[in-house]
């Protein structure tokens, strides 16, 4: 797998996505330099106090921290955009491209995402802190051994069921999946501002459990929301806000400069509808942080693999695979473990990483420990990663119909999908149209 592209980033990018040696592999900046190191940041900033700190991953490193360790002047806004990655499909980064907003251009610098580069597992890691390693949420889909099931995290649901919410009944809580508290479970006062269709659900509960949520419709009502938030007599030390729009784009149409062109536009719109219902020495003091959980690749449906319809595969599989289409998580069945991989070496594309669970632990890329108690359980045996246009997926009898059309995808660990932006700033700049 080439995880060294596009030649066109520099060192900052280069460093970041230097092979661990022991895999062959980039691994998550968690020492400092990637995104749950942005939350802690944010928390730090916000000047909210904190018990067992000892158990968080640190701060960002400080030539990344936009408060040089001091305490925030007004609210911190941590505004993630979905699939906003560092580069795209090669052509360059995000400080090199002309169509983004100039105040983004002159502020952004690379981080990593974590692993897999997911936005169930990036979310969790945001609002807790933690590296997946600890708070256990290791995939889009992920085995949960207390449901006996493998879960579609966003719906909290097994697999192959339309549904939402089949596990999140009367007797859920968040801890039954996560093994590390939310900001908000541990006392930190926050706003979340996500989608209203998204109130109440488990995910969401998993979340933000502990936050005060305002949901939004549409930009403009968005905008509006993050304006009355901010402008309260009392406002909040902290806003976690979430835009989804751009992730959606791409995954029909795959990963275009113009869709993000067009979003990060959107975003300082929002950010600008906002800035208009403060005062300016309120303004002044609210920071935003933008970042994202992933960025994606281009895929082709005709490179997509069905492992349902693979007969040297399927039948050495114990259970539906967890992960993503573009990192996968298999349990295999007893004594099946050398078929398998030799299954998957005959039938991947080159370029085709096959990890022992084992080994991805131990190498680091889910994250330091101590260790989620189910981890490996919910890891399975093998970690595969393919190189893109290729995707790997399992439908289960009962499983939503495919999408007709299918053009980006994200989960592995390509620069694309990988390295993410940290724009901070003021909302006053952030917020700021270009000029004409």
């Amino acid at each position: 797998m080439d995880v060294a592209r596009p030649t066109s980033l520099g060192s900052a990018e280069a460093a970041l996505l230097r092979p661990d040696p022991r895999i062959g592999l980039p691994l998550p900046a968690y020492a400092g330099q990637s995104i749950p190191n942005v939350a802690r940041t944010a928390v730090d900033a916000a000047d909210v106090p904190l018990r067992d700190v000892e158990e968080l991953l640190p701060p960002l490193v400080a030539d990344l921290d936009p408060f040089g360790g001091r305490r925030a002047e007004g609210t911190v806004v941590l505004f993630l955009v979905d699939a906003l990655g560092w580069t795209s499909s090669g052509d360059g980064s995000l400080g090199d491209r002309p169509g983004y907003p100039s105040s983004w251009r002159e502020r952004a610098r690379p981080i990593t995402t974590v692993f897999p580069t997911t936005t169930a597992v990036a979310l969790t890691s945001l609002s807790t802190g933690q590296s997946p390693s600890r708070h256990g949420v290791v995939g889009h889909r992920v085995f949960l051994p207390r449901f006996g099931a493998v879960t579609e995290m966003l719906r909290m649901s097994p697999v192959g069921v339309g549904a939402f919410d089949a596990f999140a009944g009367p007797e859920w809580s968040p801890s039954l999946v996560s093994g590390a508290p939310s900001w908000f479970r541990r006392g930190v006062r926050a706003v979340a501002l996500s989608r209203d269709r998204f109130e109440g659900s488990g995910f969401t509960r998993l979340l933000y459990e502990g936050a005060e949520y305002v949901g939004y419709s549409t930009a403009a009502d968005f905008g509006h929301r993050l304006g009355e938030v901010l402008s309260r007599p009392t406002p909040p030390p902290l806003v976690f806000a979430y835009w989804d729009e751009l992730d959606a784009v791409q995954h029909v149409h795959g990963p275009l400069p113009s869709f993000l062109q067009f979003e990060s536009d959107q975003v300082a719109r929002i950010l600008r509808q906002a800035v208009r219902r403060l005062d300016p020495g309120r303004a002044r003091r609210t920071t935003v942080l933008v970042t994202s959980d992933h960025g994606q690749v281009p895929i082709d449906l005709a490179s997509e693999i069905s492992l349902e319809r693979e007969p040297s595969i399927a039948p050495t599989l114990r259970q539906p695979p967890g992960g993503d289409r573009r990192a996968l998580l298999l349990t295999v069945r007893p004594g099946q473990l050398g078929a398998l991989r030799e299954a998957l070496a005959q039938r991947l594309p080159p370029g085709h990483r096959v990890l022992s669970a084992s080994t991805a632990v131990d190498a680091g890329l889910f994250g330091p420990g101590p260790f989620h108690p189910e981890l490996f359980d919910r890891l399975g045996d093998l970690l595969v990663l393919v190189p893109s246009p290729a995707s790997l997926t399992y439908r289960v009898p009962g499983s939503p119909p495919r999408p007709l059309r299918w053009g980006g995808a994200h989960g592995g660990l390509e620069p694309e999908e990988f390295l993410v932006p940290l724009v901070a700033g003021p909302i006053t700049e952030l917020g700021r149209p270009d000029p004409a």
